[in-house]
């Protein structure tokens, strides 16, 4: 065998070695590709209840009479200014405008009660969270105390237990040497064992304080008096909140309103005298996803002729449990899956909110997924798609639904290992073909501070 081995060519020595390092790259490859596979998913928190959403925009007519004509598809494109249809009505008189004119008047009358009201709850809440402060401070001094007792008598009563264990050891020598008899040590044994247990007691108590301190400190409250009270002050700030909440989007929508009926007074203010005619006209961006009136219908003031939505103002809404966000913050990166289309796009994060009124029934394209008193709503915004200059790629708007609207997605929350490499090790290589860039281990991975060039240094005096 050492003969065979000694003819060995050292060619094939080199090769074989090659090809077992080779082997070795191969193994750790397929072991890293598998991990970066698993790794990413824990990494993720998936939403199932999400639907891709829009804001949907009335193209209303902004006088009571008959179509003469209309140019609305489903699915076309329309800018703002685009003349949509025309309403004609000979016998038109002040009757609209004077409609329009109350409509204002009450608009500006409900605008200031719910501005008031919304005041008044603001400060309401304003009172009620100085309550809980005080209330929650108030609790978190009294069980700092309680503890503090509670860790004297923990203690005394390793104290006593000490000392009654030196009593039972001395008993104990006594019986070795034989002096006393079993049955006068069993009374020495039992005050021990008493102190045993109400050491234990004492130590159980502490800890029980403990907890009750720590979960105060985090707004969670178990029972007792207090807990209750502040449970009810929570509830209370909640249900502010929510209200609060609630009225600034009526304000919203009312002031929207207000500014539609002030354009429709004066474009009537302007037309009257002139033949009774008006022309349905877009007042934003958009996709048209319906078509509600055709040619010689009679439609109302105020009547959508169609409805169009902006595919820049999609975002899909996905329904969370509120311990599970805790740690999110806006911004943060996310992935929306469309399920039917097996196909995922980066995103992030622009809104939380616990409470979100949609409004109308008309006013989103979409239901939103129902969510239950302890989850909470996250709206994401999906990422352009980059172009061929790494710029953001100009959206295609000329395919109806070209945003997917309605669509049920999977929203997932997080970023994996592999795009973290990835943009890390990016912004390595542009730190490094930078010129006059200061290359250091630190700054290279420093997401948050951008690159310094050499006439950035500070000098020295």
């Amino acid at each position: 065998m050492k003969d065979e081995n000694l003819l060995l060519d050292p060619r094939d020595h080199k090769i074989l070695s090659v090809s077992r390092a080779l082997g070795y790259v191969f193994a750790f490859m397929l072991i890293f590709t598998i991990a970066m596979a698993m790794i990413p998913n824990q990494f993720f928190i998936v939403s199932t209840r999400a639907v891709i959403n829009a804001p949907v925009q009335m193209i209303a007519s902004p006088i009571y009479g008959r179509v003469d004509r209309i140019s609305l598809q489903v699915g076309q494109v329309v800018k703002l200014g685009d003349v949509m249809a025309t309403v004609s009505n000979p016998n038109q008189d002040q009757t609209s405008l004077t409609g329009l004119r109350l409509e204002k008047l009450d608009l500006t009358e409900k605008l200031n009660n719910t501005r008031s009201v919304v005041q008044e709850r603001t400060d309401q809440l304003q009172k009620v969270k100085s309550q809980i402060a005080d209330v929650k401070d108030g609790v978190i001094s009294e069980l700092s105390a309680v503890i503090e007792n509670a860790r004297y008598n923990v203690q005394t009563y390793e104290a006593r237990l000490n000392e009654q264990n030196a009593l039972l050891q001395r008993q104990l020598v006594l019986l070795k040497k034989k002096l006393i008899s079993e049955a006068s040590i069993e009374p020495q044994r039992q005050k021990r064992n008493a102190a045993q247990y109400e050491l234990d007691s004492a130590r159980g108590e502490l800890r029980r304080n403990e907890i009750v301190l720590s979960l105060v400190e985090r707004d969670i409250y178990t029972g007792g008096t207090v807990a209750a009270n502040l449970l009810t002050l929570e509830m209370q700030r909640t249900k502010l909140a929510g209200e609060i909440a609630e009225d600034n989007i009526e304000i919203n929508q009312m002031t929207e309103r207000k500014q539609q009926v002030e354009n429709l007074i004066a474009r009537e203010e302007g037309r009257l005298g002139k033949t009774g005619a008006a022309e349905v006209v877009a007042e934003r961006h958009g996709q048209i996803v319906s078509v509600d009136a055709s040619f010689g219908d009679f439609v109302m003031q105020g009547q959508p002729v169609a409805k169009s939505l902006d595919c820049n103002e999609a975002f899909a809404a996905a329904v969370y449990r509120s311990r599970d966000v805790t740690s999110l913050e806006i911004g943060m990166p996310a992935m929306v899956n469309f399920r039917s289309l097996g196909v995922k796009r980066d995103a992030h994060i622009y809104k939380i909110v616990r409470y979100f009124n949609s409004g109308p029934e008309n006013r989103y394209y979409a239901k939103f997924p129902e969510a239950e008193g302890h989850e909470v709503y996250v709206l994401v915004k999906i990422d352009e798609p980059a172009g061929k200059g790494g710029g953001p790629a100009h959206q295609n708007n000329d395919k109806f639904f070209g945003c997917h609207v309605g669509e049920d997605v999977i929203v997932s929350l997080g970023e994996t290992i592999v795009s973290r490499i990835a943009r890390y090790s990016k912004l390595a290589m542009d730190r490094l073909a930078s010129p006059g860039t200061i290359h250091s281990a630190s700054a290279l991975f420093d997401k948050a501070t951008a690159p310094r060039s050499a006439a950035a240094e500070p000098t020295n005096p």
